[in-house]
């Protein structure tokens, strides 16, 4: 038997053990099970279908500044910073277990300077004013169809 011959027949061996690991540890692990997930799209609720655990949503505090770093820490930002030097921080619910966070302009948000208000869900991405913001005049109501909001204003 040639060398070449000798090397050739130790990689097929250990081809043929190492294919044998493989199919030895399959047979012995579990199958994984995902947690199981829900859509959770309800009219005037959120903004759009997002796929969340099916667990309950989180408890927010009812006491103002305990709410607003709350929504703080599980928010995330609004995607392009829009309205970064206003006064008054806007928190958009877009799922049970979702908000994102964005600065608005206080004159934006009527005679209420903090409240929870409803983003009316027809003008929600679209920008009617054309600044390249979709948040315009009118839109944020303290009542009626469209995405929770809850807004912010630093004294």
């Amino acid at each position: 038997m040639t060398p070449q011959e000798s090397i050739e027949r130790r990689m097929a061996a250990l081809f043929v053990l190492a294919l044998a690991l493989i199919v030895w540890q399959a047979t012995r692990t579990r199958p994984l099970v995902p947690p199981s997930y829900v859509s959770v799209l309800e009219l005037g609720e959120q903004v759009f279908p997002i796929s969340v655990p099916n667990w309950p949503a989180p408890e927010i505090p009812a006491d103002p500044r305990a709410r607003f770093a709350f929504l703080a820490d599980h928010s995330v930002l609004w995607p392009g910073g829009a309205g970064a030097a206003a006064g008054c921080d806007l928190f958009v619910r877009v799922s049970l277990h979702h908000w994102a966070r964005r600065a608005v302009d206080p004159a934006l948000l009527g005679a209420s300077p903090s409240a929870t208000l409803r983003w009316t869900e027809g003008d929600f991405l679209d920008d009617d004013d054309g600044d390249g913001d979709p948040l315009d005049a009118g839109e944020l109501r303290a009542a009626g169809p469209g995405a929770e909001a809850e807004a912010f204003c630093r004294p």
